[in-house]
Parts: C-alpha cells; structure tokens; sequence
C-alpha cells in the first residue's frame, strides 16, 4: 500500500512538474517571438537622413537602421513616405519604427525612444537678401509668414510659443521654395537637412541666412506602442555597439563632415496617459 502511494505520489509530482516546464517553456516562446517580430520600418523624404536616390532608400538615418536591422535579424524594406503619413502609421500600430524624430510630450505617451542617433538646430531662414533680424521669437509674428512643413517639430515649437502666422507645407522643398519665391518670410528648418534641400531644388545655401535658433534637439529612432520592450532593448544595444566600435562615428561623418556625432545611449519609454 505504502508502495503503491508512492508511485502515485511520484506521478503526480512528475505531472506538476512537467505542467509547470510547459507553462515555462511557452512563456519563454512568447517571450522570443516578441522580442524576434519584425519591426515594419518608415521614416520621411529628408535628405540626409533618409530620402530616395532612384527609388531606392538612402541617407544617413537609413544606413544606419539598415545596419541595426541585420544585426537583429532582419531584413525589410525602409518605406519613404510623407511624414504626416509615417507618423500616422507608428502612431496607431504597433512594430513600427519610425525615424529620425525628436521627444515631445504629445510623442513620449506612444513612442519608446533609442538614440541619439543626430543633433540639430531648429532654425528660422530668411532670404539672403532680407534685411531683417530677429532677436526674440516674439518679433516675428509682426515680421512675416512663417513655411513651415506639416507635423514637424518646427511647426510644433513655433505653435507652443504663439506664433500664428504659418504657411504648412506637405513638404520641407514646398517650404523652402515659398521662402526664395517671398510667399513666406520665414522658413524654419533643422540646419542637417538645410544643404541638402536646397540642392534638391536647385538652390544653395548662399541664397538663404540663419536669422533665429528655435532649439537645439536630439533625434532617436521611435518605436511605436505594443512594440515589445525585448525588441527595443535589442535594437539599442546594437546601437550601443556601434557607436563604441567606432562605425556610428565614421557614417556620421561620411554624411554630416565634421559635425559631432552623438555618443551617449539613451533609452526613454513611452509614459502611459
């Protein structure tokens, strides 16, 4: 009898044990293919961070996430899409990064942040011709339209501080050529893509002069809500590899010359609202 309890006893032990290996071992599955799921990739037309060159995506910020993309394990295909656009799609589903983005408080309650992977000034251009100066924002509203492109932190920054007078653009090239056209008498902009917009339009950077610095800001890669805090973990880890073996510096000169590449790691979660 004692005997036979026994070999109960042990089967049902070995029952619990192994209902609870199982419970293990599907949680750990869960866990993988979260942290494994691909990561739908969208950024904007803005040259040198990403922008297309003969239908095929180029830039800065997309070398840079492609090289992260293969050393998680994965391959996809980096959309160039408006920006209004791209921030709409990371902004309602999850797996979507979305790059190159600045924090602000609107974006800190759906995105977790990884970077930084650029800094820039946002500035407020007048033409070259112009002979106007500005000392404090507040003088512009009485100065002229501000272009300004749709959703992006400039506009953002310039509606914070009371300015009302803003031409919105689908388009940072649509901005700049109101600017040299004087339909606008601003056109605000980060300084990186400056150069770059301008030859995209057949201008130079002699043709317009920095009159006002809105800000100075950092720019992460954005992953959006229900991204799994695994797959962004991983992906700034290999950022992090990146930048202390040395190849984040290298492409940042080979597409910013000389200036400072960002070597800090920083990761910010999204806050819940």
């Amino acid at each position: 009898m004692l005997l036979t309890l026994c070999k109960h006893g042990y089967r049902l032990l070995l029952c619990v044990s192994l209902g609870y290996a199982g419970i293990s071992l599907a949680a750990t599955d869960v866990a993988t293919e979260a942290a494994t799921k691909t990561v739908r990739l969208v950024t904007e037309a803005w040259p040198p961070m990403s922008f297309e060159q003969d239908g095929v995506p180029t830039g800065f910020g997309v070398e840079l996430v492609n090289q992260l993309q293969t050393r998680v394990g994965q391959q996809e295909k980096i959309e160039v899409l408006p920006w209004a656009r791209a921030y709409s799609i990371a902004h309602s589903s999850p797996n979507v990064l979305l790059f190159a983005t600045s924090i602000s408080d609107e974006r800190e309650s759906h995105f977790d942040f990884i970077g930084p992977i650029a800094t820039s000034k946002i500035t407020l251009y007048a033409r070259a011709d112009d002979p106007i100066s500005i000392n404090q924002l507040s003088e512009v509203n009485n100065a002229g339209i501000v272009g300004v492109y749709r959703e992006s932190v400039g506009a953002q920054l310039l509606q914070q501080q009371g300015i009302d007078g803003l031409l919105v653009a689908s388009f940072p090239q649509q901005s700049a050529k109101q600017l040299l056209f004087s339909r606008v008498r601003f056109w605000c902009q980060a300084d990186l893509a400056v150069k770059h917009i301008l030859q995209d339009i057949g201008a130079k950077e002699s043709d317009i002069k920095p009159v006002y610095v809105l800000s100075e800001i950092h720019l992460y890669l954005a992953f959006s809500k229900g991204t799994s805090s695994d797959t962004v973990q991983r992906w700034q880890a290999e950022l992090e590899k990146l930048k202390e073996a040395g190849d984040f510096a290298r492409l940042y000169q080979k597409w910013f010359g000389a200036l400072p590449p960002p070597l800090e790691h920083q990761i910010f979660w999204h806050r819940n609202t």
